[in-house]
């Protein structure tokens, strides 16, 4: 079981984390592409412009990193063992959906679970892949419902958080 000084430790991590995730929302909020796409352009570049498309997939990037290290925190500091092997992400986003009783509870839902397991894909393909052959169309869509994605992620952390309390911290 989990102590009390690691859970309050545990969640300091996670909210830095959330305030580097907020930096990137800003930052794409200047570009005028948060919450919604606003823009057809970056610095007078079409969004479907490579060097716009970099710039985009940088962020996505960003984005989901910032997300697995939540998850990252949450999964060593319950002691449940990180996934091994070429499929790791993927289990360790799966993981987190997994009510572990007497452990802790479900971080997040299946459906915010497809969301975050496209974006999770593309970051793949950014970081394995050359720049060029990034599809500036699926980029834009995924942009389009990170929004989404973003309340989902920070609605669900708050409840995950507020039911361990009650275990944890009473």
């Amino acid at each position: 079981m989990i102590s009390r000084v690691e859970y309050l430790t545990l969640k300091a991590r996670v909210e830095e984390e959330f305030a580097n995730l907020k930096r990137l929302e800003s930052a794409l909020k200047k570009l005028k592409l948060f919450p919604n796409i606003k823009t057809d352009s970056l610095n007078s570049l079409p969004l479907s412009d490579e060097v716009s498309y970099r710039v985009i997939g940088s962020y996505l990037h960003d984005y989901y990193c910032g997300l697995e290290k939540i998850f990252l925190h949450i999964a060593k500091s319950f002691g449940e063992g990180l996934p091994a092997g070429g499929q790791w992400h993927k289990e360790l986003l799966e993981q987190m959906t997994l009510n572990i009783p007497g452990v802790r509870t479900a971080l997040l839902s299946k459906k915010t679970l497809t969301g975050l397991d496209e974006l999770r894909g593309f970051r793949h393909i950014f970081r394995n892949a050359y720049g060029f052959s990034i599809d500036p169309i699926r980029e834009q869509l995924l942009l389009s419902n990170l929004s989404g994605i973003s309340v989902s992620v920070k609605k669900e952390t708050k409840a995950f958080f507020k039911e361990m309390d009650e275990f944890i911290l009473v």
